[in-house]
């Protein structure tokens, strides 16, 4: 069976595969629901499907491999890449992130292998869905790491922010206080 047809036949299972193994990446899962443990799983294993029904040249490939498959037409926020935000507000880190990614990609080789066989023009089907997860992989890195940064800017901005009040009262003061050490006659 093509590994395409293997997954959209059995998307419940592995999804089911998915929302065992995120709801052991502790403490961010938690308090996560199922719904949201398998937020997007479907959306991916959805792209990765239509991927490996889509010729490509052997540059598609390699460019794919190495998460740099052009961006859909017109640019839209790819399921790996709402998956990204998500697991990033509930407290994943990238680590956990990825590793999503690895016991997606072992489930679904695991569960087609025990399906049936592969037989030896499968391997290009292997290849095929390894560079899917990989692109996915990146989209959801590249994402989750913009998320980050973005959290991160905006944290320093507040706390610039709320700490230029405090430190210019204590710049005053100590000009103030300098003068008076200094035998400068100070005016109010």
């Amino acid at each position: 069976m093509r590994l395409a047809v293997f997954i959209a036949a059995n998307t419940d299972a592995i999804v089911a595969h998915w929302v065992e193994f995120a709801a052991t990446q502790l403490p961010a899962a938690t308090f996560m629901t199922q719904l949201e443990l398998r937020d997007h799983a479907e959306q991916i294993l959805e792209a990765i499907v239509l991927d490996l029904g889509t010729p490509q040249t052997p540059e598609e490939q390699s460019a794919k491999a190495r998460g740099l498959a052009p961006a859909p037409f017109p640019a839209r926020e790819t399921a790996a890449q709402a998956h990204a935000v998500l697991r990033a507000r509930s407290g994943f880190d990238i680590r956990q992130l990825a590793a999503e990614y690895r016991a997606l990609r072992a489930s679904v080789l695991a569960l087609w292998m025990r399906a049936e066989p592969p037989a030896p023009s499968d391997l290009e089907d292997m290849v095929r869905f390894n560079e899917a997860i990989d692109q996915a992989l990146a989209e959801s890195i590249g994402h989750f790491s913009e998320q980050v940064e973005r959290a991160r800017n905006l944290l320093l901005g507040m706390l610039s922010h709320d700490m230029r009040s405090p430190l210019q009262a204590i710049q005053i003061t100590a000009t103030y206080l300098s003068r008076l050490n200094a035998g400068h006659a100070v005016s109010d």
